[in-house]
């Protein structure tokens, strides 16, 4: 019998369990063990990582295909690896492979791994595949599950174009501060608005200014807050709402 253990999964977390897409991962697999011997690599045909994601909670694992560049539900037949594994020589971990989550397409040209959304999904797993030169198979169980993000969305300065826009098509410019827990406290966003643009300044207490494409600007204090101004102010025409309320007035 073919015995082969779960890949242990090296990498810099970026939290628990969530990976950078753009840093490589390191699988590592124990010794192969045939009939409880240790497997010498020159007995081995085929070495390899599967693998394994799972989309939305309460549906099948999905295997990757690296022939067909598509995800296909895990059990219909056996599982292709994707990433070779190659003999390194410890006795504790002698095969390792290194597999990076960015950059790789499926054959619509979507990205191989997603960035992970609320709830924690879509998480993945590698699960390590060995043939021997005389036919035996076998396959791990599967790894830790992993969740993926970009650097980017840890960091605590976002500047660049809108949420999933390209630079070369935006129609947005942001420039956002976040605080250690990643929740914006500040910003600043430039919104096309043909034949101009929109420019708001906010923060996380709710005030807004907002410079609009006619020209003309909005003070927005957060619900309950007021706009002070610091020094003499010289206005050509004032309209307002009576405190007692009712329709604006102009005062002249």
């Amino acid at each position: 019998m073919l015995t082969v253990p779960t890949p242990l999964l090296g990498y810099e977390p970026l939290a628990p369990g969530l990976a950078a897409l753009e840093l490589p991962i390191t699988a590592s697999v124990g010794p192969v063990r045939l009939d409880g011997q240790a497997l010498d690599p020159r007995q081995v045909a085929e070495a390899g990582i599967v693998l394994c994601r799972q989309r939305a909670a309460g549906v099948a694992v999905d295997v990757w295909d690296p022939a067909g560049r598509q995800w296909r539900p895990e059990g219909q037949a056996v599982p292709p690896a994707a990433t070779a594994l190659a003999p390194t020589g410890p006795p504790a971990t002698p095969w390792q492979a290194i597999v990076v989550a960015a950059g790789g397409t499926d054959a619509a040209g979507q990205p191989q791994f997603a960035r992970a959304v609320a709830g924690g999904l879509p998480w993945y797993t590698l699960r390590a595949r060995v043939v021997t030169r005389g036919g035996q198979s076998g396959l791990s169980r599967h790894s830790a599950p992993l969740r993926f993000a970009a650097v980017a969305d840890r960091a605590l300065v976002v500047l660049g174009p809108g949420e999933g826009e390209r630079p070369d098509r935006a129609t947005q410019a942001r420039l956002l501060l976040r605080d250690p827990g990643l929740q914006v406290i500040g910003g600043v966003e430039v919104r096309r608005d043909a034949p101009g643009a929109t420019v708001t300044v906010s923060n996380a207490a709710g005030a807004r200014v907002v410079l609009r494409p006619d020209g003309g600007i909005e003070l927005h204090p957060a619900p309950g807050r007021g706009v002070l101004v610091g020094s003499d102010l010289e206005v050509e025409h004032l309209r307002y709402r009576p405190a007692g309320g009712g329709p604006k007035r102009d005062l002249g």
